[in-house]
């Protein structure tokens, strides 16, 4: 209100989560209740706490104990969208390409969303983002500079960031977001969020940020990845 912005200029993303996941002094759900009712109860608290009539983009928090367990949640959160009280849904933490598949062909209303850790460790999830990009699901990455140090502190790295007037952490955002990653940002600090401002205004008045392939595999390049090909990538 104080920035006179109406509800459609925001948009919001949240997540069911199983009880694993939470604080267990701020369950926002009885976890007596049967599954389908806790995903309800926290999708309501969520608008509650959050002060709006509908969510943009809800998230599964993670791949349940069972698929039987998962299809219960999935269905749960279809129905909200039914209803009008979410607009599109995402799932979060699947890291094997299979398990993206098998829920993509068997979920009544296609997840949107894909978020998880971008990192080594899991090949970078070049296949996965592979089939994120034919199905028009979007890849947001979490954990994405702590997982990446080396890649954007690489010698290379980030004398083409001062060449750019960007720091090394801008920089790989920058390159995510070239290949086609969505960088969430959970910081607080008041000097970093201005520089991702400073990121996005630059890329927002259309400049261009890489002037070649080549510049962008000097991140690429430097990720370390078994299966990366920065070919496949640009």
């Amino acid at each position: 209100r104080e920035l006179n912005l109406k509800r459609e200029d925001i948009w919001i993303q949240t997540k069911f989560s199983g009880v694993g996941a939470h604080d267990p002094n701020h369950i926002p759900y009885d976890v007596n209740a049967p599954l389908e009712d806790r995903v309800r109860q926290s999708l309501e608290k969520s608008i509650a706490n959050l002060q709006t009539d509908y969510i943009d983009s809800w998230v599964m928090h993670g791949p349940e104990d069972s698929w039987e367990d998962h299809w219960k949640v999935w269905r749960t959160m279809e129905s909200a969208v039914d209803e009008g009280k979410v607009h599109q849904l995402g799932i979060s933490n699947f890291y094997k390409l299979e398990d993206l598949q098998r829920v993509y062909e068997h979920a009544r209303i296609k997840p949107r969303v894909l978020q998880n850790s971008f990192h080594g460790k899991s090949g970078h999830d070049v296949g996965i983002r592979a089939f994120c990009k034919e199905h028009d699901i979007e890849y947001q990455s979490f954990f994405t500079l702590s997982s990446n140090l080396e890649a954007f502190r690489h010698l290379d790295a980030v004398e083409l960031a001062h060449a750019k007037g960007l720091t090394p952490e801008e920089l790989f955002f920058a390159f995510c977001m070239a290949i086609g990653i969505s960088p969430l940002v959970g910081t607080t600090n008041g000097v970093y969020m201005e520089d991702d401002m400073h990121l996005m205004n630059r890329i927002r008045s259309g400049e261009q940020m890489f002037a070649d392939t080549k510049e962008l595999a000097i991140i690429g390049n430097a990720l370390g990845s078994a299966g990366w090909m920065t070919v496949d990538e640009f």
